[in-house]
């Protein structure tokens, strides 16, 4: 076991080493290097070349190999020096870069940052703004101006951290085991952590508790609060608050508008033009009486409001103490003292300066008095307005506490009667209510609307000539309403919705019943197609139309029948009453078995289809698909057959293993590994390797004798062979240029090269070192033995040898 240790470490300490040898490079400081020199040119650019060393010496070029392991390059963009493995030296002469290499020890300059590693295990660096250091796979570290990071990779459930920099504020995120986060800011001190999956918190901002279902959201301008059903929200921008206790109690406020309900027995809303107040129950609240004291315009007031049984009776009053001597300032809309009738009374008692009123029963009766003006109104009547100054006849016995009332002009009339009848009558309307709100009548002129209430507004009836409806709340909800082209008839209830369209065929019908969520629907088009469909969620599916019906039980259990037609046409080619025919079943299925007219299934082991021509089988993994003309059959693809009226196969792993195909009269494929023939319209190919192999196509063929032992590949471009796989004889010539090359034993007993510039031809043994004769078009010749003794003739007819002129 130790020595199979010692193995694997020897095995990454090599892998480690030799990737820590390649040098960085830059293409531009090296592409210079790369330019082949030979022959003559070679000739007058080295000042010696020989086995131990070459020497290079021209303008701007200088450099010396040594033994095959020493360089040293002076070239115009850069100096390099290099002793392979153990050293490696480039520097450019342009520019601030440079790299040093000694074994895995490297140093990287460029511009303005320095890199360093230990290579694999340390890197570390720097530049005018950033460092990092990161030990592989232990540790790393990031930091600059405006952000740091720290970590350990190699167990990243441990531990991270980051730091981030904004200006003078500085921002410091870890991370613990995965799971626990946190972060600490410098002006905000600790404002976030979580723990997954239990608890998130952000600072003014939120918190959140899955396992308890509570969120809570702190912004400045916005609070949010949720624990189950129970949701608060406070938006301080838009002075609007909202809370919610579902389904028993909500409460609503924003300018100019209020909302509460306790369902089902309390209902207060109010708005700039409306304002209503139920209370079923009349439940009970502490007596109150407040006393406060007001300024408006320069004037000092006593406001005092009193009330029994949450405002069962209700008094408010303002008496002014100190005048200032300035009157408040009254926008009147109304254009004249006329008495009116509307929504929303313009003056209360913050704009007045003397006021009282009072209501009863919850604010059903209401009577005020502020300044000139009065207010009277008996739900659901609106609000009849008046001023003492107006000349009509205005009855209000007694007149503080008005039992009667009485109004009457041309086109108005407003009479109370409290508390068994209240009217409220104008050219175009007339409303009526007996005992309070128990039972309400109105009449519209607009679209001859008449509507009926029941201790109002819970049970209600109405009718017009556009629509009718009626609904007992919160129990039940009907409407009918429409268009000259649909009329739509709604109910709901606490539990169901109902909707029947009426077109100029037969109604569609919807219907949902929730929450066990059943739901049913009929449809009918214009072509008297009707459909039907019952869902009783998840268990049962019921679809039925014109063409047939489909039925599901609990997902599993399916079938489906459907009624073949035929559709003629009469003399004008019209579409008449299609011709039904008798059911037929379009499938069946209970699972696993799964049948239909022309297949049979058994999920996910065998499916099975069949027509008249034939059939198809996926059985076990194995296919097989049949008719007439023929048939395929496939096994993983690792057994292949297919027959057809012109050929058959017969193949494993698309002809891998092996592979036979026959036309109508030849045989075109029979293959067994790589052994056999194959006639394809492109190439012809016999392979009986080790023993021969050819190959025949247009313009091109190739042979193969023995295992390697001689190939030869000749087409229009070039000619190769090859004796020994290349190892004995290789020879590769470009017919378009007439370049060749030729070598014996690899050029160990031989070689021959040209190159196409000068006409330059090379030969020798042992790649040069033994012998080696160069020739040129210009007359250059070289001839050299052992790099030692060389004879050479320049293209000016100087001999020289040793490089010593003769």
């Amino acid at each position: 076991m130790i020595f199979k240790f010692n193995q694997y470490v020897l095995v990454f300490l090599f892998i480690t080493f030799t990737l820590g040898i390649f040098p960085k490079t830059w293409p531009d400081l090296e592409s210079e290097k790369e330019i082949k020199v030979y022959g003559s040119e070679r000739s007058a650019k080295f000042t010696a070349s020989n086995i131990f060393y070459d020497v290079e010496n021209w303008t701007n070029h200088y450099s010396v190999r040594a033994l095959g392991f020493y360089r040293y390059y002076d070239y115009p963009k850069a100096k390099t020096k290099s002793i392979f493995p153990f050293y490696y030296h480039i520097q450019s002469k342009s520019d601030n870069r440079e790299y040093k290499r000694i074994l895995n020890v490297n140093v990287t300059k460029e511009r303005d940052a320095v890199d360093q590693s230990f290579y694999p295990f340390v890197f570390w660096g720097k530049d005018t703004k950033e460092s990092y250091l990161t030990t592989i796979p232990f540790f790393f570290s990031n930091s600059n101006e405006t952000n740091s990071k720290l970590g350990f990779p190699v167990i990243p459930l441990l531990y991270y951290h980051n730091r981030g920099t904004s200006g003078e504020n500085k921002n410091y995120y870890s991370r613990l085991l995965t799971f626990m986060h946190f972060e600490i800011n410098e002006n905000l001190g600790f404002h976030k952590f979580s723990f997954f999956p239990l608890v998130y918190y952000s600072k003014n901002n939120y918190l959140f508790v899955p396992i308890l279902l509570y969120y809570q959201n702190q912004r400045s301008n916005e609070n949010e609060y949720w624990m189950g059903p129970v949701y608060y929200s406070n938006n301080k921008a838009k002075e609007e608050s909202l809370f919610i206790a579902f389904p028993i109690f909500g409460r609503y406020r924003k300018p100019g508008k209020e909302f509460d309900f306790i369902f089902p027995v309390y209902l207060n809303y109010a708005d700039e033009e409306e304002d209503y107040h139920i209370n079923l129950l009349w439940y009970t609240k502490t007596n109150s009486a407040n006393v406060n004291v007001a300024t408006n315009e320069g004037n000092l007031y006593v406001d005092f409001d009193f009330g029994i049984l949450y405002n069962l009776v209700g008094y408010s009053q303002r008496t002014k103490v100190l005048n200032g001597g300035n009157q408040i300032n009254k926008t009147n809309s109304i254009d004249s003292n006329e008495p009116k009738v509307v929504k929303k009374r313009e003056f209360n008692r913050d704009n007045s300066d003397s006021f009282f009123g009072y209501q009863l029963l919850f604010g059903i009766f209401s009577y005020e008095k502020a300044d000139t003006k009065r207010h009277i109104r008996l739900l659901p009547l609106a609000w009849f307005t008046w001023d003492e100054a107006s000349k009509d006849n205005v009855v209000l016995l007694p007149p503080f506490f008005p039992i009667w009332f009485s109004y009457q002009s041309d086109d108005l009339e407003y009479k109370i009667l409290f508390p068994l009848y209240g009217k409220q009558k104008d050219k175009d309307s007339e409303f009526r209510a007996y005992l309070l709100n128990f039972y309400l009548t109105e009449d519209l002129r607009e679209n001859n609307r008449k509507e009926r209430s029941y201790f109002w507004p819970f049970v209600n009836i109405y009718e017009s000539d556009i629509d009718s409806g009626h609904r007992v709340l919160p129990f039940y909800v009907h409407r009918n309403y429409g268009t000259d082209k649909y009329q739509h008839s709604d109910t709901f209830t606490l539990f169901s919705s109902y909707r029947k369209t009426k077109t100029s065929t037969d109604p569609d019908i919807r219907f949902l019943f929730w929450p066990l969520w059943i739901s049913y629907e009929e449809k009918n088009s214009h072509l008297n197609e009707k459909e039907k469909t019952f869902w009783v969620t998840p268990f049962f599916y019921r679809n039925t139309n014109n063409g047939g019906s489909r039925t599901n039980l609990f997902w599993f259990i399916d079938w489906e029948w459907y009624k073949e037609r035929d559709y003629g046409t009469n003399a004008k080619t019209k579409p008449v009453i299609p011709l039904e025919k008798d059911e037929k079943l379009s499938h069946l299925l209970i699972f696993p078995f799964y049948k239909t007219k022309s297949s049979f299934s058994v999920i996910p082991l065998s499916f099975n289809d069949w027509n008249e021509d034939g059939f198809s089988t996926f059985t076990f993994l194995n296919y097989l698909k049949w008719d007439r003309k023929g048939h395929y059959y496939n096994f993983l693809y690792l057994i292949e057959s297919e027959n057809t009226e012109v050929s058959y196969q017969f193949r494993s792993v698309a002809g891998l293993l092996w592979g036979f195909d026959k036309g109508k009269s030849e045989i075109n494929r029979i293959t067994l590994l790589w052994l056999g023939y194959d006639d394809r319209s492109y190439r012809t190919t016999y392979n009986f390797f080790p023993i021969v192999r050819t190959a025949d196509a247009n313009k091109e063929k190739s042979r193969l004798y023995g295992p390697f032992l001689y190939y030869l590949f000749d087409s229009e471009e070039e000619n190769t062979e090859l004796v020994l796989a290349g190892l004995g004889y290789y020879h590769n010539k470009t017919k378009s240029d007439n370049q060749y090359s030729t070598y014996v034993l690899l050029g160990a007993l031989y070689q021959e090269k040209t190159e196409i510039e000068r006409g330059y031809v090379k030969r020798g043994s042992l790649w040069g070192w033994l012998w080696e004769y160069q020739t040129e078009d210009n007359g250059y010749e070289k001839f050299s033995i052992l790099k030692l003794f060389s004879y050479t003739k320049e293209m000016d007819g100087t001999k020289k040898i040793l490089g010593i002129s003769i």
